[in-house]
């Protein structure tokens, strides 16, 4: 594996106001993930999983320590600029699919090529590529809600992978799905982000899919702590 920091944190701070009283969730936390590596985050409903994932992100801003993303400290860009950077590099993966009711799945899939300007015969090359990949090369012309569960998670799956992204990152992506459904999607979404060589953030409740991981870090009061190293 390529040692090389992809992402860098450096004493992340954070927290929320709760009526008078400030609850700190995110306490100084440091952090290297190295290209092409698979981090499972875990840790208990309300320990800021979701929140550390969004400022990764760009998508919130911490109120402490610094964030490096591929050499670009995130938190000092604008809202602008943080947008494209996420449009360019980052692919996200809901627990709750998120896909657009009024496109088709070949249109959601293709959103993040159209909005990164890509020429319409690439979108559709492209597009037609991914959605064989996860097994929905015939359903191209559906609309979201004729899918099932499963299914739509699939999809969202090749709309976080169609642009090529640095970097991945998967809130809950099974915890909306039966048992064995999610396995199945599990299973998909980490033998495509080890076949194009992406970075794969997982954030889960499941210890089980911890384990598919090459790394387990956990989140608990504000801290981060790490349970070795496994493979996938």
């Amino acid at each position: 594996m390529n040692n090389k920091p992809l992402l860098v944190v450096e004493q992340l701070s954070h927290s929320y106001r709760e009526g008078r009283e400030t609850r700190p969730i995110l306490n100084g936390i440091d952090l290297q993930i190295a290209e092409h590596e698979c981090i499972a985050l875990l840790g208990r409903s309300g320990s800021g999983k979701s929140t550390l994932l969004n400022m990764l992100a760009g998508i919130d801003t911490p109120q402490g320590g610094s964030i490096r993303v591929m050499g670009q400290e995130i938190h000092k860009l604008s809202e602008r600029e943080r947008t494209l950077l996420r449009r360019r590099h980052i692919g996200f993966v809901y627990q709750f699919f998120n896909l657009i009711p009024t496109l088709t799945i070949a249109e959601n899939v293709g959103l993040p090529l159209e909005l990164n300007g890509y020429p319409e015969a690439e979108i559709s090359r492209l597009v037609g590529f991914i959605l064989s990949d996860v097994g929905l090369g015939n359903r191209w012309a559906a609309f979201p809600d004729q899918l099932s569960g499963g299914e739509q998670q699939r999809v969202a799956i090749a709309r976080a992978l169609v642009h090529n992204p640095a970097i991945v990152l998967a809130d809950e992506p099974t915890g909306n799905l039966d048992e064995e459904t999610g396995k199945h999607i599990l299973g998909m979404l980490l033998g495509l982000s080890k076949q194009l060589r992406r970075t794969l953030i997982i954030v889960t409740h499941s210890l089980e899919v911890a384990q598919r991981a090459d790394r387990i870090l956990t989140l608990n009061y504000g801290r981060l702590s790490e349970q070795g190293e496994l493979h996938w």
